[in-house]
């Protein structure tokens, strides 16, 4: 299990790092400063307003798919004409949803028209990373890591001709719309390699077995619209509470494409996590090891890259962007802090829903929800974005504290199964890196990858990565045999 966990983590972080990285600092990047400023802050925001609104299109059904097909795989079979037929219905229910949020919140009809096709998008996400979570829950992790890259590859050729041949035709909207049509691709291109598993894809609307997956999928999609509503929120109340609510938004979509491109790390081995813990806990074996393992290397790693990107953030981001200010800056410094804390939610975030615990995490997110829609209100019209950004870092750090401590108590593992004080020790060793490297001059750029190297030889210093450990994971033939 640890040899598969390990060999698909790293197949997931070079593809997704390498192309996720192109389409964000290449494609995306460009984008923002070729167009007008508000323009990407507009669209940063709708895109919050979907990601919250999801939970209506997805119900849960990604997250119950992958727990409950890693454990029967027989099941993908039975259930997927029900769980399209199911998908068509809450996608209605979705744009409903959309096109009301939208009225609500004041926004003319121009904008409601880019406010449905940024919506358009989530839906096909959402349906994607469904097809997906069958591809996991079937073991099949190497396909799942190539078709999360798919929709970026095919951002990455149409909008980069664009940019390259016809620049005069780009706007927002051209800029969503191709992002409905590369998810859309994705997903047929996902079903058409399903096919043999299923029986038929037309989509079934029976109504009791609708209601059994609307009842499974029901306590995970209250986690996600918990989520989403504590994570994704920041953008929306940046926009409407500040005078210059659309630029305001594109300097924090600046700062927080940096946080998205790290991420990437972590929410992919999350989504590696799920199913392996849950097949762990439906066999009755040990969680500990791999708890340990990912927790060391997702935390400690981050933890470097954190703080070293945090000690740059201004040389940064005026390389980046060409609109940007101090504002910009103190935006990524906070937002960079916030890595290793998603980390660590996201390790553990996967271990409670893999063991069945996703109900009682429910009551975590109510609290940080609490913590962060209050914390906005108090600190965006006192200190714009920036403030934001700071109440980003101090929600992900409680709630990620939060969730660690309840698994540990829930599921009556040691607390010593993961290495805190080293990792500690890490957390202080790391600003006297940091600080040391800078004394020695030279340019930002070397300073920044001299601290980043120096950081990441701490891990195997202080035993939070073993390398003979980690020869064995790779040298080990067996893999994974469910």
């Amino acid at each position: 299990m640890l040899s598969a966990f390990f060999r698909n983590a790293v197949l997931v972080l070079v593809l997704n790092l390498t192309v996720k990285g192109v389409y964000l600092f290449v494609i995306e990047r460009t984008v923002q400063n070729v167009l007008p400023e508000g323009d990407y802050g507009l669209y940063f925001s709708f895109l919050g307003i979907g990601l919250i609104l999801q939970v209506v299109a997805d119900f849960g059904l990604q997250h119950y798919s992958s727990r409950t097909i890693s454990g029967h795989r027989q099941l993908l079979t039975k259930y997927f004409p029900y769980f399209l037929g199911l998908k068509l219905i809450l996608g209605g229910l979705y744009f409903a949803a959309v096109l009301l949020a939208g009225f609500i919140l004041g926004y003319g009809s121009g904008q409601i028209g880019l406010l449905l096709l940024v919506g358009a998008g989530q839906f096909l996400n959402s349906l994607v990373i469904y097809l997906r979570s069958n591809l996991a829950g079937l073991g099949k992790y190497a396909l799942d890591s190539t078709f999360s890259i798919l929709d970026k590859l095919l951002m990455i050729a149409l909008i980069g001709g664009l940019l390259g041949y016809r620049p005069d035709l780009l706007n927002i909207e051209v800029f969503a719309g191709t992002q409905v049509l590369c998810w859309l691709v994705t997903a047929t291109t996902i079903t058409w390699v399903l096919r043999d598993k299923l029986v038929g894809l037309r989509p079934r609307f029976r109504r009791e077995k609708l209601l059994l997956l609307l009842r499974g999928g029901a306590p995970f999609a209250l986690a996600i619209l918990l989520q989403a509503a504590y994570t994704r929120t920041d953008a929306v109340m940046i926009e409407r509470l500040l005078r210059d609510g659309a630029e305001a938004a594109g300097h924090y979509a600046a700062g927080y494409r940096l946080l998205d491109a790290l991420n990437t790390v972590g929410w992919l081995t999350a989504g590696l996590l799920l199913p392996m813990y849950a097949r762990l806990h439906a066999r009755g074996e040990r969680l500990t090891d791999l708890l340990r393992l990912s927790t060391q290397l997702l935390v400690g790693g981050a933890a470097v890259v954190s703080i070293a990107l945090a000690a740059y953030a201004a040389p940064v981001v005026q390389l980046l962007y060409d609109f940007a200010e101090p504002r910009t800056a103190s935006i990524l410094f906070f937002l960079s802090l916030t890595f290793t804390a998603q980390c660590l939610s996201y390790v553990y975030g996967a271990l409670l829903a893999g063991t069945g615990y996703i109900g009682r995490m429910n009551y975590v997110f109510v609290a940080g929800i609490m913590v962060n829609v209050a914390g906005n209100y108090w600190a965006i019209p006192r200190y714009g974005a920036p403030g934001a950004a700071a109440m980003t870092l101090l929600t992900q750090s409680f709630i990620a504290v939060l969730q660690a401590g309840l698994a540990h108590r829930w599921l009556e593992m040691a607390g010593d199964s993961v290495r805190w004080v080293r990792l500690g020790i890490l957390a202080g060793l790391l600003p006297v890196v940091v600080v040391t490297v800078a004394s020695l001059g030279d340019g930002w750029v070397w300073q920044l990858g001299l601290s980043l190297v120096l950081g990441a030889a701490l891990l195997p210093l202080l035993g939070l990565l073993n390398p003979s450990e980690l020869t064995l994971l790779l040298r080990d033939r067996e893999g994974y045999r469910p």
